[in-house]
């Protein structure tokens, strides 16, 4: 009996019967797609792993990476062609896809992101951002030898302390904006002084880029999606710069009104801060009124900054990327259901009426003349 135990066991302590060495399977960090120079083709970009010990070239022994680029007619296609060039493809530790300005205003952005979606092994916390270079150029960046994908991935940490970097557009959550209102911004990346960087940004509608914000039009957007999570509020007092950082949200309440079809929307949000600098000779920040007057710049800042975003939201891009259809969608069901399909229409006329409360809880160790 006990032999026959013996006979069955062997075939058990052979291993997983399917398993493969690591070093026989590509493992995707970060996708690239661009228009090809061939017609009705995109390029694929693949950023590969490199298993320590498998150089991708003698003189570029250093890389721990190897990109694969092919075009083919369907993303899918391309997958599958790029196993002519390299091992078994998985995808399961993708960080980030990265999408050229140019194909997005060509191809809808739901086509594009497709077999990604559908596929199981891509993670949908996979980010998913915007270039205006070719995606290949950005994932050729190795700066001092580290992984492309991986920094950008990680840059995206610092939004805890500037303004100017959307909140992450992941994969899972492009997918969802795009089957409600099909309106939001993407983080852009782009390369400056040889060093990878967020800058910038892209407005989607309908599935399609339809204009380009610069970092101060993202920086008005956090303000008015109360994202803003850390970051530098820049003003004059008496003519001279005084800086104040952001510290926490304490409160954020949106209302809607109705007048007819009219839509009038209130945003109040509120801030606590830090006055961390000020090259006012004779400032005096133990007294009250002083912080008070250093406050009322700042939130007059901010309103004048969310004003000229609203502008270009309204009547520039004429859609509504920060997400406030959600509070006519709740507030007043009936009319949302009537008049969804007409929601860009509605935003570009309706009155947006946006107060900030700053509160300066702490000046640092500086902040008192005799």
């Amino acid at each position: 009996m006990k032999r026959l135990w013996l006979i069955l066991l062997i075939p058990l302590l052979a291993g997983c019967w399917d398993s493969e060495n690591i070093e026989e399977l590509s493992l995707v960090v970060g996708m690239g797609i661009d228009k090809s120079k061939k017609k009705d083709e995109i390029m694929l970009t693949q950023q590969i792993l490199v298993p320590p010990g498998n150089s991708v070239q003698e003189n570029q022994a250093q890389l721990k990476y190897k990109n694969v680029t092919v075009s083919a007619k369907t993303l899918h296609e391309a997958i599958r062609d790029s196993l002519l060039i390299t091992n078994t493809v998985l995808t399961n530790h993708q960080r980030i896809i990265l999408i050229n300005e140019d194909v997005l205003r060509k191809y809808p952005m739901e086509a594009i992101i497709n077999q990604s979606i559908r596929d199981n092994n891509t993670r949908r916390s996979c980010l998913v951002l915007l270039t205006k270079r070719p995606t290949k150029e950005i994932l050729e960046l190795a700066d001092d030898g580290e992984i492309p994908s991986n920094v950008i991935y990680e840059l995206k940490d610092n939004e805890k302390r500037t303004n100017k970097i959307l909140p992450p557009q992941t994969l899972g959550k492009a997918s969802s904006n795009l089957q409600s209102d099909g309106s939001f911004a993407i983080q852009a990346v782009d390369i400056r002084a040889g060093k990878l960087i967020l800058e910038g940004a892209g407005v989607i509608n309908n599935s399609k880029l339809v204009g380009v914000m610069n970092d101060e039009d993202i920086a008005a957007l956090n303000w008015l999606n109360g994202k803003v999570k850390g970051g530098i509020i820049e003003t004059l007092q008496h003519g001279k710069p005084i800086s104040v950082e952001v510290i926490n949200r304490t409160r954020r309440k949106i209302t809607t009104e109705l007048n007819v079809d009219h839509l009038t929307i209130n945003i109040k949000v509120g801030y606590t801060a830090r006055l961390s600098e000020d090259w006012y000779g004779k400032e005096n920040s133990f007294e009250e009124s002083y912080l008070k007057e250093i406050e009322h710049l700042a939130e007059d800042e901010v309103k004048k900054d969310v004003e000229k975003i609203v502008d270009k939201l309204q009547h520039e891009y004429k859609t509504g990327v920060a997400g406030l259809y959600r509070y006519v969608e709740n507030q007043h069901p009936k009319f949302w259901e009537k008049n969804k399909q007409k929601w860009d229409e509605i935003f570009s006329k309706a009155d947006i009426n946006y107060e900030v409360n700053l509160r300066i809880v702490d000046f640092g160790s500086k902040g008192g003349i005799k």
